[in-house]
């Protein structure tokens, strides 16, 4: 049998039906827009907030890390920052000293030892004012003393004195008990003292190297980087150490304002220790605002102790006044043309210095920030011309 035949054109059609694409699959968006999209949804400041807080967080915790192991070689680390204090501010007289004929190593000796003489008269000076009025503090400790026993006694407290002596005899007994204790402090002193000989001892060092071949120093450590941005860093420390020098030097002259000014009003209001009282404030201004405050505190007791309220109440205005005059005429004077920190930011670093590491801690605080915010913008400005190479400046500098 025969099929019967297509009819006309059915191929044709076939062909075009075969022809046709096939239907595409329900479209699902590229991954990329997926993305995009999500992206979009964040606003632009939740964006920018979250950029900087994984940035903050890594920050932060670098310089978390990097204090708690310098805490663990404190030892050296105290000591060579300290070298760097003296290094700012003797520089000028080493500087000074290179006109005398003879090697370099000469010079640095020659500044090293007067520092050496000036911090060893102050120690001096101050042991030699305690142990000649030792004998007269103690004759005022004693009346204080019995003054606040008699005053507990006859006055609106009305403590009765067998509670006093009860008070007394329990403190006597909480010391003869603790004996042990007390002589293992003494031991941890002894250990400290070691400690502090070989701190001096490696102060003493590090300062006469650096003044010697502070220039070779840093230009090792500028080598350490690559050289494509060694001019940079060379001229951002170089500026951050004009900064920290004139820092250094600005907050010697003004330690030396309230040192003196305190000494001459103690000794007007003729309180024992009043040159001594001055060493210490001198010492305590070089932590600014805050070391006045706490120095003078010790002022304050010491005149109230001789001659009562009223000579604690002027050493006290006398204090604030000082604290005044350091914030807003010293600093701004001295401070303007080597340091741009503003009076609060000093106050933070103070007090965060204090709380990361005590005493050290905020005489470091100040100084270090403003070498950090002098560099960093420098680092930003860059080389305002283009610097010799560092080899060769340090080469040029040690001969």
């Amino acid at each position: 049998m025969t099929e019967p035949p297509e009819p006309p054109g059915t191929d044709q059609a076939a062909a075009a039906v075969a022809e046709q694409p096939a239907p595409p699959p329900p479209s699902t968006p590229p991954l990329s827009d997926t993305r995009h999209n999500a992206v979009e949804a964040v606003t632009w400041p939740v964006r920018v907030a979250a950029a900087w807080a994984w940035r903050l967080v890594l920050i932060g915790a670098t310089i978390y890390l990097i204090v708690k192991e310098l805490n663990r070689v404190g030892l050296v680390i105290f000591p060579f920052i300290i070298a760097l204090f003296l290094t700012a501010i003797l520089h000028p007289v080493e500087v000074r000293l290179r006109r005398i004929p003879g090697r370099k190593s000469l010079s640095a000796f020659l500044a090293l030892l007067v520092g050496i003489i000036f911090l060893a008269g102050l120690g001096y000076f101050v042991v030699w004012q305690i142990s000649s009025h030792d004998k007269q503090l103690a004759d005022q400790v004693t009346q204080v003393v019995n003054k606040a026993k008699h005053w507990l006694e006859t006055g609106p407290l009305h403590v009765k004195s067998s509670e006093l002596d009860k008070i007394t005899k329990n403190l006597s007994n909480t010391i003869q008990q603790h004996g042990g204790q007390l002589i293992s402090s003494a031991i941890t002193t002894v250990k400290a003292v070691i400690e502090f000989l070989a701190g001096l001892l490696l102060v003493l060092l590090t300062t006469f190297y650096l003044l010697r071949d502070g220039d070779v120093v840093w230009a090792w450590f500028v080598r350490l980087f690559p050289q494509a941005s060694r001019p940079r860093l060379d001229f951002a420390g170089r500026a951050g150490w004009g900064t920290f020098g004139g820092y250094m030097r600005g907050q010697l002259l003004i330690a030396l304002f309230h040192g003196t000014t305190t000494t001459i009003l103690l000794l007007i209001l003729r309180v024992p220790l009043a040159a001594a009282l001055g060493v210490l404030i001198f010492i305590g201004s070089f932590i600014p605002l805050v070391g006045l405050t706490i120095t003078g505190a010790l002022a304050v007791a010491v005149a109230l102790l001789e001659h009562g309220a009223t000579a604690a109440l002027v050493v006290a205005v006398a204090i604030i006044v000082l604290v005044q005059v350091e914030g807003h005429v010293l600093q701004p004077f001295i401070m303007s043309r080597s340091v741009d920190i503003h009076p609060l930011a000093v106050v933070l670093s103070v007090i965060a210095g204090t709380t990361l590491g005590g005493i050290p801690g905020a005489l470091i605080a100040v100084p270090l920030v403003a070498f950090l915010n002098t560099s960093i913008k420098a680092m930003q400005r860059g080389p305002a011309r283009a610097d010799p190479d560092v080899k060769a400046q340090a080469a040029t500098d040690s001969t």
